[in-house]
């Protein structure tokens, strides 16, 4: 838009601008909840409160290099939305905040992931898993290190080498609690 030539044109146009410039800097960062996910695009709808809900928007992740990470919003998740110009067509959802709906998950210095009854925590020194079930798929398991006997499951043969009850013999017990495929 041109500049009017009068000078009670150029207040009105002044005062117009300003308060465009006063609402966009009002929107360059606003917190609200997550209330819709498109996991496949990578986009968020946040529910920012008074009936005003954002479009389609994509959340920043920890890394998106060499080192990937996947760490969507969840529904219900107060958020911080941020806007380079404070339009919210260049809007990124930048980061979650803790809330009395979600609190935080550990209150220590040690890092915490949870989701679901999944719970990592690294700490120095450690880092512990606690889940239902610990999946590990990896073509070599290495418990406790290098250079370590190979572990037997039930149904291996295992070697008696005297007695009556020399020769191979399959195991008939194990763990519990770990289970492994070959």
């Amino acid at each position: 838009m041109a500049i009017p030539n009068t000078l009670d044109g150029q207040i009105v146009w002044l005062v117009r601008k300003v308060a465009e410039i006063e609402r966009r800097a009002r929107n360059r960062k606003r917190t609200g909840k997550v209330d819709e996910i498109d996991h496949a695009k990578g986009l968020a709808r946040v529910d920012f409160g008074e009936g005003f809900r954002s479009g389609w928007i994509p959340w920043k992740e920890v890394a998106a290099g060499g080192i990937k990470s996947h760490i969507p919003p969840t529904v219900g998740e107060q958020v911080d939305v941020v806007s380079e110009n404070g339009d919210l067509t260049d809007a990124v959802i930048d980061m979650s905040s803790p809330s009395n709906e979600n609190p935080r998950p550990h209150d220590g210095p040690e890092a915490v992931i949870t989701h679901g009854d999944v719970r990592i925590t690294i700490a120095e020194g450690q880092a512990t898993v606690k889940a239902p079930v610990v999946l590990i798929e990896s073509p070599d398991v290495r418990l406790g290190g290098n250079g370590g006997k190979k572990v037997a499951r039930i149904g291996d043969n295992v070697s008696v080498g005297a007695g009556s009850s020399a020769g191979l013999w399959p195991i008939v017990e194990g763990s519990s609690a770990v289970t492994a495929i070959d």
